[in-house]
Protein backbone atom coordinates (compact mmCIF):
# COMPACT_ATOMS: atom_id res chain seq x y z
CA UNK A 1 0.00 0.00 0.00
CA UNK A 2 1.90 3.39 -1.00
CA UNK A 3 1.59 6.08 0.94
CA UNK A 4 1.87 10.24 0.69
CA UNK A 5 5.25 11.07 2.85
CA UNK A 6 5.56 14.75 2.65
CA UNK A 7 3.25 18.15 0.88
CA UNK A 8 4.15 21.06 -0.70
CA UNK A 9 2.34 24.62 -2.49
CA UNK A 10 3.92 27.72 -4.01
CA UNK A 11 1.76 30.81 -4.81
CA UNK A 12 2.50 33.88 -6.49
CA UNK A 13 2.83 36.76 -4.30
CA UNK A 14 0.50 38.92 -6.65
CA UNK A 15 -2.86 38.94 -5.96
CA UNK A 16 -5.79 39.96 -8.04
CA UNK A 17 -8.57 41.02 -6.05
CA UNK A 18 -12.25 41.17 -7.08
CA UNK A 19 -12.56 45.12 -7.33
CA UNK A 20 -9.67 45.34 -10.20
CA UNK A 21 -12.01 42.84 -12.03
CA UNK A 22 -14.90 44.21 -10.95
CA UNK A 23 -14.01 47.84 -13.06
CA UNK A 24 -12.65 45.72 -15.74
CA UNK A 25 -15.46 44.18 -16.84
CA UNK A 26 -18.18 46.34 -15.52
CA UNK A 27 -19.51 44.18 -12.72
CA UNK A 28 -19.82 44.61 -8.90
CA UNK A 29 -17.54 42.31 -6.42
CA UNK A 30 -20.61 41.19 -5.02
CA UNK A 31 -21.41 39.60 -8.19
CA UNK A 32 -18.43 38.07 -8.70
CA UNK A 33 -18.63 36.45 -4.71
CA UNK A 34 -22.15 35.27 -5.43
CA UNK A 35 -21.33 33.18 -8.60
CA UNK A 36 -17.91 31.84 -7.40
CA UNK A 37 -17.16 32.63 -4.11
CA UNK A 38 -13.87 34.48 -4.71
CA UNK A 39 -12.43 37.42 -3.48
CA UNK A 40 -8.97 36.83 -4.99
CA UNK A 41 -6.80 35.07 -6.85
CA UNK A 42 -2.68 34.82 -7.40
CA UNK A 43 -0.88 35.79 -10.57
CA UNK A 44 2.94 34.97 -11.04
CA UNK A 45 4.62 37.55 -12.47
CA UNK A 46 6.76 38.12 -15.12
CA UNK A 47 9.37 35.57 -13.67
CA UNK A 48 7.61 32.72 -12.99
CA UNK A 49 6.49 30.40 -14.56
CA UNK A 50 4.82 27.07 -14.02
CA UNK A 51 7.95 24.95 -13.48
CA UNK A 52 9.45 27.47 -11.49
CA UNK A 53 6.36 27.66 -9.01
CA UNK A 54 6.72 23.37 -9.54
CA UNK A 55 9.92 23.57 -8.51
CA UNK A 56 8.98 25.28 -5.11
CA UNK A 57 6.17 23.17 -4.02
CA UNK A 58 8.24 20.30 -5.46
CA UNK A 59 11.47 21.32 -2.66
CA UNK A 60 8.61 21.63 -0.06
CA UNK A 61 7.40 18.12 -0.24
CA UNK A 62 10.68 17.03 -0.23
CA UNK A 63 12.35 18.00 2.40
CA UNK A 64 8.77 16.95 4.33
CA UNK A 65 9.37 13.60 3.06
CA UNK A 66 13.27 14.30 4.16
CA UNK A 67 14.36 13.05 0.72
CA UNK A 68 16.81 14.46 -1.51
CA UNK A 69 15.49 14.79 -6.04
CA UNK A 70 18.12 11.92 -6.00
CA UNK A 71 15.84 9.58 -4.46
CA UNK A 72 12.91 10.19 -6.48
CA UNK A 73 12.59 7.15 -9.01
CA UNK A 74 9.79 9.50 -11.61
CA UNK A 75 8.14 13.01 -11.73
CA UNK A 76 4.55 13.11 -12.98
CA UNK A 77 2.86 16.61 -13.49
CA UNK A 78 -0.25 17.66 -13.98
CA UNK A 79 -1.41 21.19 -15.81
CA UNK A 80 -3.53 22.66 -18.67
CA UNK A 81 -1.24 25.55 -18.61
CA UNK A 82 2.04 24.32 -20.53
CA UNK A 83 3.61 26.82 -22.02
CA UNK A 84 4.42 24.71 -25.01
CA UNK A 85 3.20 21.32 -27.24
CA UNK A 86 6.24 19.72 -25.71
CA UNK A 87 8.45 18.80 -23.85
CA UNK A 88 6.06 19.48 -21.12
CA UNK A 89 6.67 21.36 -17.90
CA UNK A 90 7.86 18.31 -16.17
CA UNK A 91 11.01 18.90 -18.30
CA UNK A 92 11.80 22.08 -17.10
CA UNK A 93 11.10 21.07 -13.45
CA UNK A 94 13.48 17.87 -13.75
CA UNK A 95 15.92 20.31 -14.67
CA UNK A 96 15.32 22.96 -11.78
CA UNK A 97 16.20 19.83 -9.49
CA UNK A 98 18.58 18.13 -10.66
CA UNK A 99 17.00 15.03 -11.24
CA UNK A 100 18.03 13.38 -14.66
CA UNK A 101 17.72 10.16 -16.26
CA UNK A 102 14.01 9.18 -14.50
CA UNK A 103 10.77 9.29 -16.23
CA UNK A 104 9.16 12.52 -15.71
CA UNK A 105 6.00 13.71 -18.18
CA UNK A 106 2.78 15.56 -17.99
CA UNK A 107 -0.39 14.94 -17.60
CA UNK A 108 -2.23 17.46 -20.18
CA UNK A 109 -5.52 17.85 -18.16
CA UNK A 110 -6.99 21.29 -16.81
CA UNK A 111 -8.48 20.70 -13.21
CA UNK A 112 -8.07 16.87 -13.06
CA UNK A 113 -4.50 16.99 -13.81
CA UNK A 114 -3.67 16.78 -10.42
CA UNK A 115 -6.04 13.39 -9.35
CA UNK A 116 -4.58 11.56 -12.59
CA UNK A 117 -0.80 12.48 -11.74
CA UNK A 118 -1.32 11.06 -8.29
CA UNK A 119 -3.48 7.95 -9.93
CA UNK A 120 -0.06 7.18 -12.08
CA UNK A 121 2.27 8.40 -8.97
CA UNK A 122 0.68 5.45 -7.26
CA UNK A 123 0.93 2.53 -9.53
CA UNK A 124 4.23 3.56 -10.44
CA UNK A 125 5.89 3.95 -6.99
CA UNK A 126 5.89 0.23 -6.74
CA UNK A 127 8.24 -0.27 -9.54
CA UNK A 128 10.31 2.91 -9.42
CA UNK A 129 10.43 4.23 -5.40
CA UNK A 130 9.66 7.70 -4.47
CA UNK A 131 7.18 9.46 -7.37
CA UNK A 132 7.39 12.90 -6.80
CA UNK A 133 3.58 14.20 -8.25
CA UNK A 134 2.57 18.06 -8.93
CA UNK A 135 0.19 20.36 -10.18
CA UNK A 136 1.32 23.57 -11.69
CA UNK A 137 -0.95 26.44 -13.08
CA UNK A 138 0.04 29.89 -15.16
CA UNK A 139 -3.55 29.97 -15.92
CA UNK A 140 -3.28 33.75 -15.45
CA UNK A 141 -1.43 34.07 -19.12
CA UNK A 142 -4.22 32.06 -20.80
CA UNK A 143 -6.65 34.13 -19.99
CA UNK A 144 -5.16 36.99 -21.42
CA UNK A 145 -5.56 35.71 -24.82
CA UNK A 146 -8.26 37.83 -26.67
CA UNK A 147 -10.88 37.79 -26.04
CA UNK A 148 -10.89 38.24 -22.85
CA UNK A 149 -14.14 37.61 -21.04
CA UNK A 150 -15.25 37.34 -17.47
CA UNK A 151 -16.91 33.93 -17.24
CA UNK A 152 -12.93 32.83 -16.53
CA UNK A 153 -11.12 35.92 -16.13
CA UNK A 154 -12.62 35.55 -12.18
CA UNK A 155 -12.11 32.22 -11.46
CA UNK A 156 -8.98 31.41 -12.11
CA UNK A 157 -5.43 31.46 -10.53
CA UNK A 158 -2.14 30.81 -10.44
CA UNK A 159 -0.50 28.34 -8.54
CA UNK A 160 1.44 24.84 -7.61
CA UNK A 161 0.96 21.87 -5.35
CA UNK A 162 2.91 18.58 -4.71
CA UNK A 163 3.11 15.36 -2.87
CA UNK A 164 5.59 12.60 -2.28
CA UNK A 165 4.03 9.20 -2.98
CA UNK A 166 6.42 6.56 -1.42
CA UNK A 167 6.12 2.46 -1.67
CA UNK A 168 4.78 0.48 1.56
CA UNK A 169 3.12 1.59 4.50
CA UNK A 170 3.04 5.26 6.01
CA UNK A 171 1.56 7.85 7.90
CA UNK A 172 -0.98 8.68 4.64
CA UNK A 173 -1.93 5.50 3.15
CA UNK A 174 -3.40 5.29 -0.36
CA UNK A 175 -5.91 3.10 0.58
CA UNK A 176 -7.80 3.43 -3.18
CA UNK A 177 -7.62 6.11 -6.39
CA UNK A 178 -10.17 5.53 -8.74
CA UNK A 179 -10.19 7.73 -12.70
CA UNK A 180 -12.59 8.14 -15.15
CA UNK A 181 -12.92 9.95 -18.52
CA UNK A 182 -15.82 10.80 -21.15
CA UNK A 183 -14.72 12.48 -24.07
CA UNK A 184 -18.17 13.08 -25.48
CA UNK A 185 -18.12 16.89 -24.03
CA UNK A 186 -14.85 17.39 -24.37
CA UNK A 187 -15.08 20.47 -26.02
CA UNK A 188 -16.97 22.16 -23.74
CA UNK A 189 -13.45 22.74 -21.88
CA UNK A 190 -10.96 23.09 -24.41
CA UNK A 191 -8.24 24.98 -25.38
CA UNK A 192 -7.15 24.59 -29.14
CA UNK A 193 -3.52 25.70 -29.97
CA UNK A 194 -2.63 29.03 -29.43
CA UNK A 195 -6.29 30.15 -28.95
CA UNK A 196 -8.14 31.32 -25.59
CA UNK A 197 -10.04 28.78 -22.88
CA UNK A 198 -13.55 27.74 -24.24
CA UNK A 199 -15.72 27.19 -21.01
CA UNK A 200 -19.50 25.92 -21.64
CA UNK A 201 -19.81 26.96 -17.75
CA UNK A 202 -23.67 25.41 -17.43
CA UNK A 203 -22.09 22.23 -18.73
CA UNK A 204 -19.24 22.11 -16.49
CA UNK A 205 -20.84 22.99 -13.78
CA UNK A 206 -23.57 20.34 -14.08
CA UNK A 207 -21.46 17.55 -14.97
CA UNK A 208 -19.33 17.99 -11.98
CA UNK A 209 -22.00 18.07 -9.57
CA UNK A 210 -23.27 14.86 -10.78
CA UNK A 211 -19.52 13.20 -11.45
CA UNK A 212 -18.19 14.33 -8.09
CA UNK A 213 -20.36 12.70 -5.63
CA UNK A 214 -21.14 9.79 -8.12
CA UNK A 215 -17.18 9.23 -7.74
CA UNK A 216 -16.99 9.38 -4.07
CA UNK A 217 -20.17 7.39 -3.57
CA UNK A 218 -18.50 4.93 -5.57
CA UNK A 219 -14.78 5.17 -3.98
CA UNK A 220 -16.40 4.40 -0.47
CA UNK A 221 -18.97 2.04 -1.44
CA UNK A 222 -15.72 -0.38 -2.65
CA UNK A 223 -14.46 0.54 1.05
CA UNK A 224 -17.97 -0.39 2.50
CA UNK A 225 -17.97 3.24 4.22
CA UNK A 226 -20.45 5.75 3.58
CA UNK A 227 -19.92 9.88 2.75
CA UNK A 228 -20.99 10.39 6.38
CA UNK A 229 -17.54 7.94 7.49
CA UNK A 230 -15.10 10.70 6.51
CA UNK A 231 -13.81 12.88 8.35
CA UNK A 232 -12.17 15.51 5.71
CA UNK A 233 -13.04 16.35 1.77
CA UNK A 234 -10.06 17.92 -0.18
CA UNK A 235 -11.57 18.93 -3.72
CA UNK A 236 -10.47 20.63 -6.31
CA UNK A 237 -11.33 23.88 -5.95
CA UNK A 238 -13.45 25.00 -9.17
CA UNK A 239 -15.59 27.32 -7.35
CA UNK A 240 -17.45 27.58 -3.79
CA UNK A 241 -21.02 27.54 -5.21
CA UNK A 242 -20.06 24.24 -6.64
CA UNK A 243 -18.26 22.47 -3.34
CA UNK A 244 -20.64 23.54 -1.64
CA UNK A 245 -23.89 21.92 -3.98
CA UNK A 246 -21.20 18.61 -3.47
CA UNK A 247 -21.56 18.14 0.14
CA UNK A 248 -24.95 18.96 0.27
CA UNK A 249 -25.12 16.54 -2.60
CA UNK A 250 -23.24 13.86 -0.51
CA UNK A 251 -24.50 14.80 2.34
CA UNK A 252 -21.49 16.21 4.61
CA UNK A 253 -21.33 19.26 6.26
CA UNK A 254 -19.40 22.43 5.17
CA UNK A 255 -17.20 21.97 8.10
CA UNK A 256 -15.47 18.71 6.71
CA UNK A 257 -14.40 20.46 3.12
CA UNK A 258 -11.52 22.22 2.96
CA UNK A 259 -11.82 25.40 0.90
CA UNK A 260 -9.14 27.53 -0.41
CA UNK A 261 -10.91 29.23 -3.54
CA UNK A 262 -11.94 32.06 -1.86
CA UNK A 263 -8.06 33.09 -1.36
CA UNK A 264 -6.59 31.43 -4.67
CA UNK A 265 -9.01 30.91 -6.89
CA UNK A 266 -9.28 27.96 -9.10
CA UNK A 267 -6.06 27.24 -9.97
CA UNK A 268 -6.82 24.18 -12.27
CA UNK A 269 -4.64 20.74 -12.09
CA UNK A 270 -3.04 22.09 -8.85
CA UNK A 271 -5.83 23.00 -6.95
CA UNK A 272 -6.12 19.87 -5.24
CA UNK A 273 -2.79 19.43 -4.47
CA UNK A 274 -2.61 22.28 -3.07
CA UNK A 275 -5.51 22.56 -0.63
CA UNK A 276 -4.20 19.43 0.54
CA UNK A 277 -0.86 21.10 1.42
CA UNK A 278 -2.66 23.52 2.88
CA UNK A 279 -4.37 20.74 4.85
CA UNK A 280 -1.28 18.90 5.91
CA UNK A 281 -0.07 22.43 7.24
CA UNK A 282 -3.21 23.31 9.10
CA UNK A 283 -3.00 19.94 11.31
CA UNK A 284 -6.03 18.64 9.86
CA UNK A 285 -4.57 15.71 8.63
CA UNK A 286 -5.40 13.78 11.84
CA UNK A 287 -4.16 10.22 12.92
CA UNK A 288 -7.09 7.97 12.68
CA UNK A 289 -9.14 10.09 10.51
CA UNK A 290 -10.42 9.28 6.65
CA UNK A 291 -9.50 11.75 3.79
CA UNK A 292 -11.03 11.57 0.27
CA UNK A 293 -9.56 13.50 -2.65
CA UNK A 294 -11.65 14.26 -5.70
CA UNK A 295 -11.71 16.55 -9.15
CA UNK A 296 -13.25 16.53 -12.35
CA UNK A 297 -12.05 18.67 -15.33
CA UNK A 298 -10.82 18.84 -18.99
CA UNK A 299 -11.36 15.72 -20.99
CA UNK A 300 -14.23 14.77 -19.36
CA UNK A 301 -12.20 13.51 -16.71
CA UNK A 302 -12.62 13.05 -12.66
CA UNK A 303 -11.52 10.64 -10.30
CA UNK A 304 -11.67 10.54 -6.14
CA UNK A 305 -9.07 8.61 -3.77
CA UNK A 306 -9.39 7.40 -0.42
CA UNK A 307 -6.62 7.94 2.00
CA UNK A 308 -6.11 6.98 5.82
CA UNK A 309 -4.07 9.05 7.72
CA UNK A 310 -2.72 6.72 10.12
CA UNK A 311 -0.03 8.92 12.38
CA UNK A 312 0.60 12.10 12.64
CA UNK A 313 2.12 14.49 9.21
Amino acid sequence: MPHLAGFGKALPEGVVANAALAAEFGVTEEWIVSVSGIRERRRADAGETAATLAHRAALGALDQASLAPSDLGAIVLGTGSSPRRFPGVSADLQRLLGAPGIPAFDVPLASAGGIFALALGVDLASRYGPVLVVGAEVMSRLLDRPPRVKETAILFGDGAGACVVRPGRGPVEVADIRIASDGALGDDLSMPAGGPLAMNGRTVILQASRKLPAAVRDLLSRAGLTPADVDLYVFHQANLVLLRQVAKTLGVEESRLVIDVDRYGNTSAASMLIALAGAAEAGRLTPGSRVVLAAFGAGFSWGAALLNVTASV
